[in-house]
């Protein structure tokens, strides 16, 4: 079973959630309830742009609640992420793979023009191997 030929384009989620950098934790954690998600994407806008600077997942509101008491109020810089790290659409899984191995992140997936698409993360990929291993099968057949 080889990632190198299934691109980012194909197993990423394409529907990402985005919040302004001014924006407050409750706000994205609101957010975050809302749509069952782990993560949001924080940006800057410029012009009529919306350029990624950031993104918090549960993980790291987790760290920065444990390190001191926080108020719903504080601004999502104080949580995020930074810089954020990305891909582009037409890499490989396995490159994906590797720089998520790396860093120890999920990965913001960005088109040729640094537009957001998507993003990616180890559910994504874990997924992609049970397909091509023909494990899903099994799990829906034995459930």
């Amino acid at each position: 079973m080889s990632l190198d030929s299934v691109l980012v384009s194909a197993i990423m989620s394409k529907d990402v959630k985005t919040e302004v950098e001014e924006q407050d934790i409750g706000a994205i954690l609101r957010l975050m309830d809302v749509n069952d998600i782990g993560s949001v994407v924080i940006v800057k806008r410029q012009d009529k742009e919306q350029i990624p600077v950031g993104i918090i997942t549960e993980r790291d509101i987790v760290r920065t609640l444990g390190r001191k008491a926080g108020d719903l109020k504080e601004p999502s810089t104080t949580f995020m992420s930074k810089p954020i790290i990305s891909i582009q659409s037409n890499s490989s899984a396995r490159e994906a793979m590797q720089l998520m191995n790396s860093n120890h992140i999920r990965i913001v997936v960005l088109d040729l023009s640094g537009k957001i698409v998507g993003i990616l993360t180890e559910k994504d990929i874990f997924r992609e191997m049970l397909k091509k291993t023909g494990l899903v099968d099994d799990f829906t057949k034995y459930g």
